[in-house]
């Protein structure tokens, strides 16, 4: 079979359409064929989204009043530090066990990305009839889906080039109802906080820009992201109420200090990294393997005022293969001129090649992203702080979180001048979305065998350890108070009981500033390392309320450690009312601290020991 031939098989919709199946089941099935016994990130996940979820939805209090006391975590919270009821992700933990809602989650998040670039691309990027548009347009639809999205956010990316497809829409007079309908019900599934707050700002500014441009203003477009803004502030009527209408109130966030403290070229090398590698655990797009390098070659590419030859094509080809043998991208896209660079290269092409405007467009806007997330930390404009206090309270990085949807346009938009410029594209580009589906497959969030970082949720939670646990204490959970000591408090929480510590993004300054007296030995021991990174995590963020002088995390977890000086202080847990903690180490001399020794539980291999030690309060 010829390369002529096989070009031409490679374009065929069926073909495509079988791959697509196939590798999107494939990236799915730890969570749907193992029997619940599938890997998932610990941080930002099973620490904290599976367990706020599970708590509210077995609360009975979904409905409170914002001010009532869910008492599961730091001594009891308000309604308002937990998510609002008008959200999907919630009842899919209040109708089926955690488990299940979040398998439920997760493929929901992945479907509808495939299909929601697959429809957007089709109607504004890949507009021209040729014989490789279907390539273009599953290829893209493929890398979008398969990205390791953030759980606790939803659809909140997944479904953004649907929701830019309905702008347009909206824009160019051919809208529909379901165009409104899904402006109407978005914020059911995504987060306004995480990012739809930053996105309707940055397309007020483009509404902005087209108003001075054009002498008029869009009444429709300005109608319909004034419609989105409206339905996400009722649908987060708490945070609103708490953020800006309870004076009683104040958050932690308030004394926030983990932005704008770093230098200059601090901040640039934070830009170059975002660039490189998105935001690790939220935005990831997985870029830096395969796509950049399809981007950089399209950018060169376009130069060319002709379609190069068969033999100038495999020529072509053969460079491009050794510069991925010789692994030349990873020089080329690390160093200091790096962003700078690809800059100009961008101003140039947009300034002397109209024909791929559009590309050089997008491109620019990358790097000026990548700038900005950079600079959201730079101590140089710190000032932004005195004028604007709210900044302390929002993470101005999250409007960066829209790299993956610009990444993903940009390597379609890559592909087609890739198919323009050489022959045989489409076997290039099989082979590119193939290698790049390899990443995502090597770096799925959903995993089969244990990796590190990861865990199953029985792994994790233990639940059956703590149910042994519950029996020898043989009192009702809702009586006992517990505080936790090298192990994540989520997982007595998800085990139903109640904690002095926890992880929540908002809880009363008040509370921070009581917890803190139980880890000051700690703290204000400036003598080592990690008690300055904990002075660090505790006193300039504090979302993380542990007892930091250990390591909680279970991929550090090792069995049988025992510890003689532990660096709490007991007087401070028994004033906030504990009354048993859960060790996953031995202490030594337990009673010299206050604390009487109950009992031993040995959990799997892989898994958490507890010591259990009843605190003897004066």
């Amino acid at each position: 079979m010829s390369l002529n031939s096989i070009n031409k098989l490679l374009a065929s919709d069926k073909f495509w359409k079988l791959i697509s199946t196939t590798f999107i089941s494939l990236y799915l099935s730890p969570l749907l064929i193992t029997n619940g016994n599938f890997y998932v990130p610990i941080f930002d996940n099973l620490d904290s989204n599976v367990v706020w979820y599970k708590i509210l939805a077995e609360s009975g209090m979904i409905f409170a009043g914002n001010n009532e006391i869910i008492p599961n975590m730091l001594n009891g919270l308000p309604r308002s530090s937990y998510p609002g009821e008008f959200n999907i992700i919630l009842w899919l933990y209040y109708f089926f066990t955690p488990i299940i809602a979040f398998v439920i989650n997760e493929v929901a998040i992945h479907l509808v990305a495939f299909f929601s670039m697959f429809v957007f691309l089709k109607r504004y990027i890949v507009i021209k009839k040729n014989n490789s548009k279907n390539i273009f347009i599953y290829a893209g639809s493929l890398y979008f889906a398969l990205m390791p999205y953030w759980s606790g956010a939803g659809l909140t990316i997944a479904i953004l080039p649907l929701v830019t497809y309905s702008l347009i829409n909206i824009k160019n007079r051919v809208d529909n109802s379901y165009d409104w309908l899904l402006l109407v019900l978005l914020p059911l599934y995504t987060s306004f906080i995480f990012f739809y707050l930053y996105y309707i700002i940055l397309f007020g500014l483009y509404i902005l820009y087209c108003t001075l441009k054009e002498k008029k203003l869009d009444y429709r477009l300005f109608t319909a992201i004034l419609l989105m803004g409206i339905v996400f502030l009722l649908s987060e009527y708490r945070l609103v109420i708490s953020m800006f209408l309870n004076d009683s109130y104040t958050s932690h966030r308030e004394e926030f200090n983990i932005y704008f403290d770093r230098s200059l070229l601090e901040s640039y090398r934070t830009s170059l990294v975002f660039f490189l590698d998105g935001h690790i655990s939220h935005a990831n797009a997985l870029q830096g393997f395969y796509i950049l390098p399809t981007i950089i070659i399209a950018m060169f590419l376009s130069l060319l005022k002709r379609r190069l030859t068969a033999k100038e094509s495999i020529l072509v080809y053969t460079l491009i293969l050794l510069s991925f043998l010789v692994d030349i991208w990873a020089h080329v896209l690390t160093q200091l001129y790096t962003l700078p660079l690809f800059l100009l290269f961008a101003l140039y092409l947009y300034f002397s090649r109209v024909k791929y405007r559009k590309f050089s467009l997008l491109l620019i806007f990358l790097i000026v992203l990548a700038l900005y997330n950079g600079l959201t930390d730079c101590e140089c404009i710190a000032i932004l702080i005195e004028i604007f206090p709210i900044f302390k309270k929002l993470s101005l990085i999250r409007l960066s979180f829209i790299l993956p949807f610009i990444y993903a346009i940009l390597f379609v938009l890559s592909l087609n001048i890739i198919s323009r410029k050489l022959h045989y594209a489409n076997i290039f580009i099989t082979f590119i979305i193939l290698f790049q589906i390899s990443i995502s497959l090597f770096l799925s969030s959903y995993q089969s065998t244990p990796r590190s970082k990861y865990a199953s949720f029985e792994q994790y939670y233990a639940p059956e350890l703590f149910q042994s646990v519950t029996k020898t204490l043989n009192k009702p959970i809702e009586n006992v108070k517990i505080i936790s000591y090298g192990i994540e408090p989520a997982v007595a929480l998800y085990n139903k009981f109640h904690t002095l510590d926890g992880y929540i993004v908002n809880y009363p300054l008040d509370y921070k500033y009581a917890f803190r007296d139980i880890i000051a030995p700690y703290l204000d021991n400036n003598t080592s390392l990690s008690s300055e990174q904990a002075v660090d995590i505790y006193d300039n963020w504090g979302s993380k309320v542990y007892i930091l002088s250990t390591v909680s995390t279970l991929h550090f977890y090792k069995k049988d450690v025992k510890v003689n000086n532990p660096q709490f202080n007991t007087n401070a847990i028994c004033k906030l009312g504990a009354d048993y903690m859960f060790s996953s180490r031995e202490i030594i001399n337990p009673n010299t601290i206050q604390l009487k020794y109950i009992n031993h539980f040995i959990g799997k291999k892989n898994s958490w020991d507890i010591y259990v030690y009843e605190l003897d309060c004066l």
